[in-house]
């Protein structure tokens, strides 16, 4: 019975990962603020993904160059203020200022369009505390599973970032320190590794094909110096390379480490983790773009989202390697292991396919 327990568990990991979602993301979508008071106004300047704005807001029929998502954002101008009126909320001592939509625009990042929305906040006093709530993409609205914006400020001489998400939606100037903000981007980086289902089963794959704890410790920490190099050198050093190259190639990745665990193949295996985890680590970085100047704030901020990231990767492994250790033990376990690592393939090129022909 407890064979059957663990054979059970595993292969339930693997379809619960790769079943919940074809593109092997929930959809996220992340969103940029940079608000700044200057006396009793407050400016916010509030940058969200167009077509996950356009599912929330009607902006008519689908845009296919800027100048049309611009002459959509005009039109709807009055719903988007009417829309953000309740859920983009400046207060000073708990009275509410009067918003105002006052214009719109198109940009972009990361090759995404993005709808810059300049809000304007008239508040009843330049003194007091000054508190910030954001309730955009709700889950109740169905147009994004996972929101988070990241949000840079100005009230007085205070200063700094924080992070609004699923679980955190209010913020007061004053009561965010370096460690709490830490926490926030230590906790997005935990999340982002295991929702992110497309790097949860390339890490199962490299689990599944390791013959040893000590060949695990050197795929995994190959994979995750790989991953820190180019996570750090596009959030600072500005390296760019565009989603619709990247997803694909992290979906193949999964199912090149999947074939070559059937095959045996594992001679160059750690040349080719380096390698995958630098493209895992473009995807990594696609959800934290910080567009500030190097400081020692912002090193521990992204310090602590890569500490988060690895928190989460130990997590799956504390969850997955002892469960496969204890198959290996049983009289099944070559055609077990086997059929996971086959699942996992499957799961890689599906994904691959439909970020490859229908991206």
């Amino acid at each position: 019975m407890r064979r059957l327990l663990v054979v059970a568990g595993l292969l339930v990991l693997l379809f619960l990962g790769g079943a919940s979602s074809a593109s092997a993301h929930v959809i996220a979508s992340t969103g940029y603020s940079d608000v700044h008071q200057d006396g009793s106004r407050v400016t916010w300047l509030l940058s969200l993904e167009y077509d996950v704005l356009a599912r929330a807001v009607d902006l008519g029929a689908p845009a296919t160059d800027d100048g049309q998502r611009a002459q959509a954002l005009d039109n709807a101008k009055d719903r988007i203020a009417e829309y953000l009126h309740d859920r983009v909320v400046v207060s000073v001592d708990g009275a509410a200022c009067e918003s105002a939509l006052e214009t719109t625009a198109v940009g972009e990042r990361a090759t995404k369009a993005y709808a810059e929305l300049g809000l304007v906040f008239d508040c009843p006093g330049s003194a007091g505390a000054f508190s910030l709530k954001y309730d955009v993409f709700d889950t109740a609205e169905a147009v994004a599973d996972d929101h988070t914006n990241l949000v840079e400020y100005t009230f007085g001489d205070t200063s700094g970032r924080t992070v609004f998400d699923r679980s955190h939606h209010d913020f007061t100037a004053g009561d965010n320190t370096m460690a709490s903000s830490s926490l926030q981007f230590g906790k997005m980086g935990v999340e982002h590794i295991l929702l992110g289902l497309d790097h949860v089963l390339f890490v199962v794959a490299l689990i599944l094909g390791a013959g040893s704890l000590r060949g695990l410790v050197q795929v995994i920490s190959m994979f995750t110096v790989a991953h820190s190099v180019t996570l750090v050198s596009t959030l600072l050093g500005g390296l760019v390379v565009p989603a619709v190259i990247v997803e694909p190639l992290i979906a193949l990745s999964i199912a090149f480490v999947a074939v070559e665990n059937l095959l045996g193949s594992t001679r160059h295996q750690l040349p080719v983790v380096f390698g995958f985890g630098l493209l895992h680590g473009l995807g990594f970085a696609g959800s934290l773009r910080i567009t500030d100047q190097v400081s020692p704030e912002l090193l521990v901020s992204l310090l602590s989202f890569n500490v988060g990231i690895e928190m989460g990767q130990a997590l799956l492994l504390l969850a997955v390697f002892p469960l496969v250790l204890m198959i290996r033990r049983t009289r099944v376990a070559v055609p077990v292991v086997r059929s996971a690592t086959g699942v996992v393939a499957a799961f890689g090129l599906y994904w691959f396919a439909g970020r490859f022909f229908l991206s």
